[in-house]
Formats: structure tokens, sequence, C-alpha cells
């Protein structure tokens, strides 16, 4: 059996379990991106965390989630409220970020959310 496959046939196990709470992962004993400041894991998603992400306004965090299914996240936009609302706090503002398709990178099921500092995004009204 390949690995990719082990891999979907565990976290399938761990999904029919209660979801777990987000556990903050010591990246220091573990290999990861240059980039990622932080990360949380639980059985159903892993966030990376780049606290201090380049943008044209200065810096904000950026957040990568992905189901350890690698598989789209049903109900997407409530479970990624959910999950900013438990690593960020339910009165942070996050974005979802749709490119320009020359700028466009899809290659996996990661969905990004961006944070930025009070005042630096439009809020509509």
């Amino acid at each position: 059996m390949n690995k990719d496959k082990q891999r979907r046939i565990e976290a399938r196990k761990l999904l029919l379990r209660k979801e777990d709470p987000f556990v903050e992962i010591d990246l220091s004993k573990i290999d990861h991106p240059a980039w990622m400041t932080r990360c949380f894991r639980n059985n159903r998603y892993t966030v990376m965390i780049d606290d201090q992400c380049k943008v044209s306004t200065g810096t904000a965090i950026r957040a990568m989630v992905q189901s350890h299914l690698n598989l789209p996240i049903q109900n997407h936009w409530s479970e990624m409220q959910r999950i900013k609302n438990v690593i960020f706090g339910p009165e942070t503002t996050a974005i979802e970020y749709y490119p320009a398709e020359s700028r466009l990178e899809n290659r996996e099921n990661i969905y990004w959310m961006w944070v930025f500092n009070d005042g630096l995004l439009p809020i509509p009204v």
C-alpha cells in the first residue's frame, strides 16, 4: 500500500472520533517550512501560521489550513470561521484571498486565511 493511501486510511479513522481541541505543535521538535512561526493540529486539521508575512501594506498573519484527508473541506465557510475563532479569537477579522489567475497556486486542498491588524482591511457597512 502506498504512503498516501495509508495516510488517508489513518485520517479517516481519526475523523470518526469527536473533534479534538487544537494543540500547538513545538516547532523545535519537527521539520517545518522556514516561514512557519506557529502550528496547531487536531484530529481533523493542521493550521500552519506565518506571523510576519510580508504584504503590500506591511505584514499580516497568514494561516494555511489543510484537512488530514487532503480533500476539500466540507462546509468550507463555517469550518474556516470556526477555526479562525478558535485560533485567532472570535472578534478577529480574517479573509480568504482569491488571486489573479497568473498568481494562482492550487496544488493541494489547502485553504489560506489572512489576518490583518485592525484598520488595514476595509469592513463592509
